[in-house]
């Protein structure tokens, strides 16, 4: 009904308070080109035509065909007029496939009549991020072809949706309407339609007792006011309100846009109709009209301009998701199953890969205790190492949750502020200005509330003035009613110093709320565009010049690679030692969710390994069968990460991470080393390295971590971690200089 009376879905918004369009999707155009396309015909060129299949998940669930183009005769090189027009929303990964077919005869939806030529995939937001972009064509199975034909795709924004107007309105000497009082003025905006019927636009307040009154100001698209037809007629109704009865009408006035640019203000007395014939009409006032025209950037402008949208994770590691081991845990890894952690980091991630150039993402995670440190921590990197937090690709985070279990024990408390502090702290480093745009975009995924609920409205209300979008998908079927106080989307959340947040910048979704991740991550992102708008208005920084003009040369263009979407079930499960007494032992509670306190056990021996020679023989211990060893390869005969020298092949190799803090000491295993064996044909048996010689390999390795930390603490300007690092590598050298054993679980101990 609304749409029908003329009103938009943004002056709807706008009567609300919210200045922000609501449907972020934007109609864009594609015009496609081919270039050295394969001759399919003897004695002619082939006779192309390209067929266009859309994928979105929601509205297309596979490749389905939308479109074809116009064919085009003899042309191994075409230039195809056709249009296609699509709808682009940022919170869909909307797929798209072009099909280059050699057009054989008149039937041209049936396509098994045809020769395939080559066919082109990318996504969308790839397009729309490139502007401008060459495609390589593949054939069915994604080879690309031999003779490296070529697709150029130009994608464009349909009309100029962000130009904008802002109207004046004044009135002088209007007529006395009310026999006991003055006037009480207002206006009415319509704009022609085809059929001779006039549309309501809007209409301004009510202003009381007055007969010259000032309007405020009003703004409104140029589409909304004369769909972008600076000819149509505008038609300007001014009434006199009257709260017993009916208003009263005092006249109106015609114009256009393209009259009311001509000057700064422009004078229009009110008449009615039957004025029109008078050669002196009744003087019934004036009103004024000022404008003024003005672009407003759209989200599409700045991710054409080359914004790179980054994105950080943090997972809930706390131990009211339940024992990873069990199924009805909601960390589960079976086979052939997947949780819904796994689901909401490659649907969100898959959307906002094609808006990351390096698609590298840092990866924390919250409320587990580190085995390492046997201490619960509330921000820690996935990886374990606090210097490269970043994975690689969605494959990579989905690696790095996976691999986690083997470094930690849920735990808890549920703290928010400091991972909310750590996309802070990366948000302030991003650059944003006329010369390098970057936006963060921080995805947290829990089980249910969080116990730090202060401190946390204090960081988002501090971090709303920063490039910064939080992103809370609940996990389960918990009460997420304390989530629903972070969302600002009715009340603003306002800090304990009395500081109210700039702007909502936290989107909540309960995941047990849609039946389909497709629909997960269209609720999940559809407020970012608007949350970026209003933080890019708040510094009053213009989009980057398009990265490809449409006179780029074609050589030039950046080639797009389609990356096809990452699933779940592609990746190996990971298998759990349910032996480990160590994941779960007795029960506490933290507020209101119940954890478990893992059992502290010792550190083991470090493991010895040792390389016999095949010749050797099978029996070389008294202690049977037990004691026989296999002949490794030269890959495996030692953890990857910590490899040991090349003289030692053939040796018994100790083989320990090296630890940069104290340990336990537990007791030494006693037991005798192993007696080599000769050998008649001259390939016997090396005796065991000497113990120093193994120390002194530890301690070069220690010496060379510690330095590179302190290398990394001083480019950080850390002095307090630099000055702790410096006085622990002049003990390390200290060690190695009296050659004595460095910091390890035990000294290596020879079977």
């Amino acid at each position: 009904l609304g749409s029908q009376l003329g009103y938009s879905i943004a002056e709807k918004e706008a009567r609300k308070g919210n200045m922000v369009d609501a449907n972020i999707s934007t109609k864009i155009e594609l015009f496609i080109s081919c270039r050295n396309l394969i001759n399919k015909d003897t004695f002619s060129l082939s006779d192309p035509m390209v067929a266009v299949y859309l994928k979105d998940g929601i509205t297309y669930k596979s490749l389905t065909m939308v479109d074809r183009s116009e064919v085009i005769d003899n042309n191994l090189n075409p230039d195809f007029k056709k249009r296609f027009v699509f709808d682009y929303h940022f919170e869909r990964r909307q797929e798209i496939m072009f099909k280059v077919l050699d057009v054989d005869s008149k039937k041209l939806s049936k396509h098994s009549d045809h020769d395939f030529l080559g066919q082109a995939r990318a996504t969308i937001a790839d397009l729309v991020s490139q502007g401008k972009a060459a495609i390589p064509l593949t054939d069915v199975n994604g080879r690309i072809l031999r003779k490296r034909s070529m697709m150029i795709v130009r994608c464009n924004e349909i009309g100029d949706a962000s130009e904008r107007v802002k109207i004046t309105l004044s009135g002088d000497k209007l007529p006395k309407m009310d026999f006991f009082g003055r006037c009480d003025p207002y206006i009415e905006i319509f704009k022609a339609s085809g059929d001779g019927h006039w549309l309501p636009i809007t209409k301004t307040e009510v202003i009381k007792y007055t007969y010259n009154p000032r309007w405020k100001q009003m703004d409104m698209s140029v589409a909304t006011l004369c769909n972008n037809d600076r000819n149509k007629q505008l038609l300007f109704k001014c009434f006199d309100w009257d709260s017993d009865k009916s208003s009263d009408f005092i006249g109106e006035f015609k114009t256009t846009l393209k009259e009311l640019e001509r000057k700064t203000v422009v004078d229009f007395p009110l008449r009615k109709a039957k004025d029109l014939n008078k050669r002196r009409p009744k003087k019934r006032g004036k009103i004024s009209v000022a404008i003024k025209l003005y672009r407003e950037y759209t989200f599409l402008d700045y991710i054409r301009g080359g914004c790179q949208i980054n994105l950080m994770i943090a997972i809930d590691f706390t131990a009211s998701n339940g024992n990873p081991a069990n199924p009805t845990s909601l960390h589960h890894i079976g086979h052939g199953v997947e949780n819904a952690y796994q689901k909401a980091i490659v649907t969100i991630g898959n959307i906002l890969t094609p808006y990351d150039s390096d698609n590298k993402y840092p990866v924390y995670g919250f409320g587990a205790r580190l085995k390492s440190t046997h201490s619960v921590e509330h921000c820690f990197p996935l990886t374990m190492n606090e210097f490269e937090p970043e994975v690689k690709g969605v494959a990579g985070i989905l690696e790095s949750y996976r691999s986690t279990f083997n470094h930690v024990l849920l735990s808890g408390p549920t703290y928010f502020s400091e991972v909310v502090a750590t996309a802070s702290a990366n948000a302030s480093a991003s650059q944003f200005d006329n010369v390098k745009q970057e936006y963060n975009i921080l995805l947290i995924l829990t089980d249910g509330r969080y116990d730090d609920e202060r401190k946390t409205i204090d960081q988002i209300v501090a971090a709303s003035t920063l490039p910064l979008s939080i992103i809370i998908v609940g996990v389960g079927n918990a009460d997420f009613s304390a989530m629903v106080k972070l969302d600002g989307d009715e009340i603003r959340l306002v800090s304990s110093t009395g500081r109210r947040a700039y702007r909502d910048i936290v989107q909540f979704v309960p995941y047990r709320d849609f039946r389909s991740v497709e629909l997960l991550a269209k609720e999940t992102l559809e407020e970012i565009p608007a949350q970026f708008i209003r933080f890019a208005k708040m510094k009053n920084i213009k989009p980057l010049d398009s990265k490809y003009s449409g006179s780029i040369a074609e050589e030039k263009l950046p080639v797009l690679s389609y990356q096809p979407s990452v699933h779940v079930l592609s990746r190996k499960p990971t298998v759990f030692d349910l032996k480990q007494q160590s994941t779960y032992g007795t029960s506490q509670t933290f507020g209101a969710k119940s954890i478990s306190q893992p059992i502290i056990q010792p550190i083991s021996q470090p493991a010895t390994v040792y390389a016999t020679n095949p010749s050797a023989p099978s029996a070389i211990s008294p202690s049977g069968p037990s004691a026989v060893y296999q002949q490794p390869t030269q890959a495996n005969a030692s953890i990857p990460q910590y490899q040991t020298p090349q003289s030692w092949w053939g040796k018994a190799t100790t083989i320990a991470k090296p630890q940069l803090q104290p340990q336990p000491q537990p007791q030494p295993v006693q037991v005798q080393p192993l007696q080599a064996q000769p050998q008649t044909n001259g390939a016997g048996w090396w005796a065991p390295p000497p113990q120093q010689e193994v120390r002194q390999y530890y301690i070069d390795q220690q010496i060379a971590t510690v330095e590179a930390q302190l290398k990394d603490s001083v480019a950080r300007m850390d002095f307090v971690t630099a000055q702790n690092l410096k006085l622990q590598l002049e003990q390390l050298k200290l060690q190695k200089s009296s050659q004595q054993p460095a910091y390890q679980p035990g000294p290596p101990v020879y079977q």
